[in-house]
């Protein structure tokens, strides 16, 4: 009998103990609230401002082509889109201009890529003509590696003969 009490007179004393460190010790650290840091302001400022940046740029013009045809003609939808990307790199100077060619999956992947690379100067050579000065341009292919759409349809296949033009901010 004296171990039965012994026993409980440890377990009652165990549970005021415990009760008492969870109570005043635990869970005042667990609740205490959490410092918050403020952001500074002025990074703020510069992220909002890079995103107006972004925001106000000209979207990537695509221009398509024939199958297996790197001739491209211009029109006036081509010539203003053109010109709000020339009025943007005159604004700002450090920018550089991508001109990537794709084309479909027609043929062997070197012709592919030569072909996309003859349509990404030929567009080259028709943004030099609007203006843009040739250094402010990287002329690169790609060849059938990224496609647009799929290569099922000749609809799709139709949207990854193109060209991209995309300002680079540096």
């Amino acid at each position: 009998m004296k171990i039965l009490i012994t026993g409980l007179i440890a377990f009652v004393i165990w549970c005021f103990i415990s009760a008492w460190l969870y109570n005043d010790i635990l869970l005042p650290v667990i609740n205490k609230p959490v410092p918050v840091q403020p952001i500074p302001e002025t990074l703020s400022a510069e992220a909002d401002s890079l995103a107006k940046l972004k925001a106000s740029m000209p979207e990537k013009l695509m221009i398509y082509f024939e199958f297996n045809n790197a001739k491209f003609k211009p029109d006036p939808q081509t010539d203003n889109s053109v010109n709000s990307i020339k009025a943007w790199l005159d604004k700002y100077p450090s920018s550089m201009l991508s001109v990537t060619g794709h084309s479909d999956l027609v043929g062997t992947p070197e012709y592919n890529h030569d072909l996309s690379m003859k349509r990404a100067q030929i567009v080259a050579k028709y943004l030099e003509s609007m203006g843009i000065a040739s250094g402010k341009m990287i002329i690169e292919s790609k060849g059938e590696t990224e496609p647009a759409a799929d290569y099922l349809t000749a609809e799709g296949r139709s949207k990854n003969r193109r060209t991209e033009i995309s300002i680079k901010m540096q």
